[in-house]
């Protein structure tokens, strides 16, 4: 057997090894590609999202405007109620004249705030006691009433749809 000429193996590993870098170059440059299209997604997405909240942001602040725009709206009749009133010559106005400006213009502030949704809350004597609307300032007997349940009502509440603004303040008949 004579040295000088190569094997076959050891030609067949050299050209394995080439292959492999050529591959592993390959793959190297398969990976960058897709990790910078990665990032390049990631920014996309971020920008997306700090936009989304922007658009949130300023569509929350419009609704909000727009809604006081509402309620201010339903209100200038009763401002307008008032300045009437006011613009009267008050040494010629009666106490029944009077009394039935203020009537006029709480039942435009009612009618106002309705059309916003706002609604009375009036709990009537031997109503059940809701701690949801009622607040029971006393215990107060009264004849009639079933115990636990409204005996007086001292003040109106308000509530906007189920949110109660001000619950009613009442007085609740005793336990026996």
């Amino acid at each position: 057997m004579s040295t000088d000429t190569p094997s076959e193996p050891e030609s067949t590993n050299a050209a394995d090894a080439q292959t492999e870098t050529v591959d592993l170059a390959q793959l190297i440059e398969r990976l960058t590609t897709e990790r910078e299209e990665a990032l390049a997604a990631k920014m996309r997405a971020q920008a997306d999202f700090a936009n989304f909240q922007r658009r949130s942001v300023e569509n929350e602040e419009r609704a909000r405007l727009r809604g006081l725009s509402q309620l201010t709206r339903a209100l200038m009749p009763v401002l307008d109620h008032f300045d009437l009133a006011l613009a009267q010559d008050h040494s010629k106005i009666t106490i029944e004249q009077l009394a039935k400006s203020i009537e006029m213009t709480r039942a435009e502030l009612q009618k106002a705030l309705e059309q916003n949704g706002i609604v009375r809350i009036e709990p009537t004597p031997g109503a059940a006691f809701d701690p949801l609307q009622h607040d029971a300032v006393m215990r107060q007997p009264a004849e009639g009433i079933a115990p636990g349940c409204v005996s007086m009502r001292f003040q109106t509440g308000w509530k906007l749809g189920e949110s109660v603004l001000r619950p009613a303040k009442v007085a609740v008949s005793p336990e026996a």
